[in-house]
């Protein structure tokens, strides 16, 4: 268990994210640099401005072409004054001057993460007299800012939020009862996959089939493919069951996009034509996640189309290849997603190791069944 100030949190991620977000709100350094954290960049940055932190953030190659213009604009409304060092609406960002506390509203555009109001809603407590955020596009991942504002009021922050506009009342974070941390849905959905592609049977820890995260919308997708769910007291258990596999699938991405990579690979390697949509942002993930799905699974007789910027259709030519040499384009998810053809075929993957960034015992949970 771990104490964070006055809230006791348990179960704590070991993933590379977390690490590195621990270690920079540790940090008294003048640079701090994310490598390919996303998620932890933005929290931070947000941070960083509450606690008028003079700090240079920056990040790898592929951090520096994730956007990063909303929140800093954001910010700059409330008083924060941040330059960019090198293209304008990109990492690096050198923060000059922290927010005023004085302020009490501000606009954001969330159309491209919702990890941009999530930043902000988490400081929002510390402004003087609170703060009312109004968001000017519709919120990506919607489920991600629910999960914020539960957290949030778990801790005693009071949240009113309608029609897009979120009114934050002042106060501190604080709870006597330890926190236990849930266990991740987003890293769930591959173990649904394994179920769906061999018969077997996991007990998942930490894990709620009543949860806010979006990604328990794998419940209901694998169950399509003879995978049942069942709740106990602190775990789930997932087990295959016989079924006659539907023949094409349609699936909205729009509220899961971290599901993307998983339900391409399944859908791939068990031949269902698919059609997507709700796809316009998975370009600007940690990889552009389109082209990286469409390449790899090409070879697999799989063919991504591009329908417009938001929509995708899946189909198949015959495809005689022994074995499977897949990139992993340096995203965790792209290479845990080309894992499962290892079910069929012989594979290579080019980074094994990023997939420490959100599952680092991943490979060890996957040999063990494919080694079954």
């Amino acid at each position: 268990m771990s104490q964070v100030g006055e809230i006791q949190l348990d179960h704590i991620s070991n993933s590379h994210d977390t690490i590195l977000l621990q270690q920079a709100l540790k940090s008294n350094q003048a640079s701090i640099d994310f490598e390919d954290a996303g998620t932890p960049m933005r929290f931070y940055l947000a941070f960083a401005a509450l606690k008028d932190k003079e700090v240079l953030i920056t990040g790898n190659g592929v951090l520096k072409t994730r956007p990063i213009a909303p929140l800093v604009n954001a910010l700059g409304q409330l008083g924060c004054r941040i330059k960019y060092s090198e293209q304008s609406g990109f990492l690096p960002i050198q923060i000059e001057k922290g927010v005023e506390l004085s302020s009490n509203k501000v606009e954001i555009d969330s159309a491209l993460s919702s990890q941009f109001l999530s930043a902000l809603l988490l400081i929002a407590p510390a402004f003087t007299n609170g703060l009312e955020i109004i968001t000017t596009s519709e919120i990506s991942s919607a489920p991600y800012v629910a999960l914020t504002l539960d957290a949030m009021q778990q801790c005693g922050i009071e949240v009113a939020h309608n029609n897009g506009v979120f009114k934050v009342k002042p106060g501190q974070f604080k709870t006597k009862l330890p926190i236990r941390i849930e266990g991740d849905w987003s890293a769930a959905c591959f173990v649904f996959a394994w179920a769906a592609l061999r018969p077997s049977k996991f007990e998942l820890p930490d894990l709620n089939l009543n949860s806010k995260q979006g990604d328990k919308e794998a419940i209901l997708f694998f169950k399509q493919l003879g995978v049942e769910s069942t709740q106990f007291a602190d775990k789930v258990v997932v087990q295959s069951n016989p079924v006659l596999f539907p023949d094409s699938i349609f699936f909205d991405f729009t509220n899961t996009p971290d599901m993307f990579p998983v339900v391409t690979a399944t859908c791939a390697f068990l031949k269902i034509k698919a059609s997507f949509t709700g796809v316009k942002n998975l370009t600007i993930k940690e990889s552009n996640r389109i082209l990286a799905m469409q390449n790899n699974l090409r070879q697999t007789g799989a063919q991504l189309t591009i329908i417009n910027e938001n929509e995708l259709f899946m189909d198949f030519d015959v495809s005689y290849t022994k074995e499977y040499h897949f990139k992993s384009y340096n995203d965790h998810r792209i290479a845990m997603a080309c894992s499962l053809f290892a079910f069929d075929k012989s594979i290579t993957i080019d980074n094994e190791m990023v997939v420490n960034k959100s599952f680092p015992n991943y490979w060890e949970q996957f040999r063990s069944v494919t080694c079954d």
